[in-house]
């Protein structure tokens, strides 16, 4: 029988390929290797990214010179780890001196003197309160200067009854960004910066 150019041979169907498709299909494998072993890379070899986010902290301490009679050098520390603006005032009572409690008048005899901010490094505001000119570097940061000088005269000759009690009330706010501070206290003067 005759056996043509177009007889199939060992009875098998000839598959033919588009070269297209089997470029297409050599690409979808190469990506599927790279994705693939990418992936089991990062997955073996990374550790976990902790994030760890703290807070500012904002804090203050007043520190003072007091000899018996005269409270001096009134200056306030940021012991917090952000720059702060500091703004403080002051409560000034009679007390017994046994007892502590507070006397509602000035003793006889007794008496002081009290001046504020006499370098000009604190601003005395409408609010009652002096604010520090500037922000306040964190971590130990001073204020310059005295908030007040205070001194006390008490009766001659005799032990005294009363002590004066100048208690300073300080307060911090971050200083970045300046309108959360002007914002918290409206009364902050427009020259502290």
């Amino acid at each position: 029988m005759y056996n043509g150019s177009h007889a199939k041979a060992n009875n098998k169907p000839r598959i033919r390929m588009n070269k297209l498709a089997i470029l297409f299909i050599a690409v979808v494998m190469l990506i599927g290797a790279v994705v693939g072993s990418t992936v089991a890379f990062l997955v073996t070899q990374t550790e976990p990214v902790e994030n760890k986010f703290t807070y500012a902290s904002i804090s203050t301490e007043i520190k003072e010179q007091f000899d018996g009679t005269t409270k001096k050098d009134v200056q306030v520390t940021n012991t917090g780890d952000t720059a702060a603006y500091i703004r403080a005032t002051y409560v000034v009572t009679w007390r017994n001196k046994v007892g502590g409690t507070v006397v509602t008048s000035v003793p006889t005899d007794y008496s002081y003197t009290l001046t504020t901010c006499t370098d000009g490094s604190w601003l005395q505001s409408q609010d009652g309160y002096f604010y520090y000119k500037t922000a306040v570097a964190p971590d130990g940061g001073v204020t310059e200067g005295s908030l007040l000088t205070c001194t006390v005269k008490y009766p001659e000759g005799v032990e005294p009854e009363y002590i004066l009690s100048v208690e300073i009330l300080a307060e911090a706010i971050q200083s970045t960004p300046e309108s959360a501070a002007r914002n918290a206290w409206p009364g902050m003067p427009d020259s502290v910066k």
